[in-house]
């Protein structure tokens, strides 16, 4: 083992494993609730606003919110906030306005791979199903758990990952989308408490702006780099690779998660209200990990904690100023940060596996009990493939790009056009275009995770066409508008819709 990063008390040690307790009694409560595959996976189509806004706030602000953005903060201060964050809330509201307006086109809506099943026919569908699968692995929270359990254990990541699916895992496969929302709607409380009592302990006992401004200029060497900490535009990161970084925030309006909680809810004002009361508290959670980020940078110049990587500052500062008790309640609210995304994403990929392929093509005359007890595989399945991905990616950030472009070059062009367009959509033109997004994502990224150079200054993945040296991020400016045009000429010169082909 190696050495962690945080040491806990015996309180602390006791509020987390109460907290992982208490997860497990939710999951077998509603186990006992059950009564079909409609109120497993879809809560009886019944949620309500406050349920809503727990189970939304929390899925959406996992580990690559907490760790990736207080990363980016690390490096790159503020401009964290205003590149990557803020693009994010933007999408929100515009999904707050078509959220209820899927709701009233699909009332009897299940999954967003749906729309792509009646709208295109199987082939697509089948393509956006993989999309959507993939995009719903929780290879970042299950990194995010074993690097936790790392820092505060020193234990193998790997050996924590497997800890985390199997905790995560047991009590969404018991309970359903029931018990994913009752937990979730405690995670959300506990993560917007923790994080904000983190930033605000650590952000006076580190001397405030001025203590954080001299911490910075240790750190970089200068008054003038420290300076861009406090800049919305300033950063190391290139340009292009902060444009990547936003475009990512596209993937809000394809989250298939999102489109199960909109189909779950019990009216389109329910999920709008969601929305609109969700948007100022991711926007605030954006802003406290941003500072925890920066204050952590901070720290190291100034000698408080010893240098760690950029993406383990943050839990370094809250194991230096939280308190006994405070740091246990702390670490709850960031395993429920990575509980809350995982449990969701499981939920919605063993969906995929039951009642989009299974259901949608294997067996269209499948029980609900084959359709559930399929859907639980599809859990397993993931489950599996999500720790297989641990092993692929070094980076969070670098897993979060991979699945936003994967998503984004599959689902949103033919789900949207299928959904709101005015004249039925030529077949062939989701056929083309969910094949080609898919097929490209996927070439790019065993491209250059296999083929390309690594970079130990930028710590990425670098690829040469030519003259021109592009990092594994920038695949999502290249692969999105390529599926966009040939989607457009598809439809345009297609001759038959689904309904003409049945």
């Amino acid at each position: 083992m190696g050495n962690a990063v945080v040491q806990l008390h015996v309180v602390d040690w006791a509020i987390v494993l109460i907290y992982i307790a208490f997860m497990l009694f939710v999951g077998f409560y509603f186990s006992k609730k059950q009564q079909g595959f409609d109120d497993y996976f879809m809560a009886g189509r019944s949620l309500t606003a406050p349920l809503l806004v727990g189970t939304l706030v929390s899925t959406f602000y996992g580990l690559d919110t907490l760790f990736g953005t207080s990363e980016v903060g690390f490096y790159e201060g503020v401009s964290a906030f205003f590149a990557y964050s803020l693009p994010y809330t933007a999408l929100y509201v515009v999904m707050a306005i078509l959220a209820p307006k899927f709701k009233e086109i699909f009332p009897d809506g299940t999954t967003m791979q749906e729309i792509a099943f009646k709208k295109y026919g199987k082939t697509t569908g089948v393509f956006t199903s993989i999309a959507a699968f993939l995009y719903s692995t929780n290879t970042m929270e299950m990194m995010g758990i074993g690097f936790i359990l790392n820092l505060i254990t020193g234990m193998p990541i790997w050996i924590g990952t497997l800890i985390g699916a199997v905790l995560v895992l047991v009590y969404t496969w018991t309970g359903g989308l029931w018990a994913v929302t009752m937990t979730d709607f405690i995670q959300f409380i506990s993560m917007m408490i923790t994080v904000g009592i983190a930033l605000i302990i650590g952000w006076k006992a580190i001397g405030g702006y001025e203590g954080v401004f001299e911490g910075l200029i240790e750190w970089t060497g200068s008054a003038e780099d420290a300076s861009y900490f406090f800049s919305a535009g300033a950063g190391y990161l290139s340009p292009w690779t902060l444009v990547s970084y936003g475009i990512t925030a596209f993937a809000v309006l394809a989250e298939p998660a999102f489109f199960q909680r909109v189909f779950a809810s019990s009216g389109p004002k329910e999920i709008q209200k969601a929305f609109t009361a969700g948007v100022p508290m991711w926007l605030s959670f954006d802003w406290c990990v941003t500072f925890l980020g920066i204050i952590g940078a901070a720290a190291i110049g100034l000698g408080i904690i010893p240098e760690v990587e950029a993406n383990q500052a943050l839990f370094a500062i809250c194991g230096q100023y939280l308190p006994v008790g405070l740091l246990g309640v702390f670490l709850a609210g960031v395993l429920a940060a990575a509980m809350s995304t995982a449990d969701s994403y499981f939920l919605v990929s063993g969906g995929v596996i039951g009642y989009d392929i299974y259901k949608g093509v294997i067996n269209p005359d499948a029980t609900s009990e084959q359709v559930e007890r399929m859907t639980k595989l599809g859990m397993l399945a993931s489950a599996v493939f999500a720790i297989a991905l641990t092993f692929l990616f070094d980076a969070i950030m670098e897993v979060w790009v991979f699945q936003a472009t994967i998503i984004l070059s599959v689902a949103l062009v033919p789900v949207y056009f299928g959904a709101f367009s005015k004249k039925p959509p030529k077949k062939i033109a989701g056929v083309l275009s969910t094949g080609v997004g898919l097929a490209a994502s996927i070439i790019w990224y065993i491209w250059s995770n296999f083929f390309g150079t690594w970079s130990d200054d930028w710590e990425v993945y670098l690829v040469r066409i030519g003259n021109v040296e592009l990092w594994q991020e920038h695949g999502i400016l290249i692969i999105v508008p390529l599926v966009i045009v040939i989607y457009l000429i598809a439809n345009a010169v297609g001759k038959v819709t689904v309904e003409e082909a049945a």
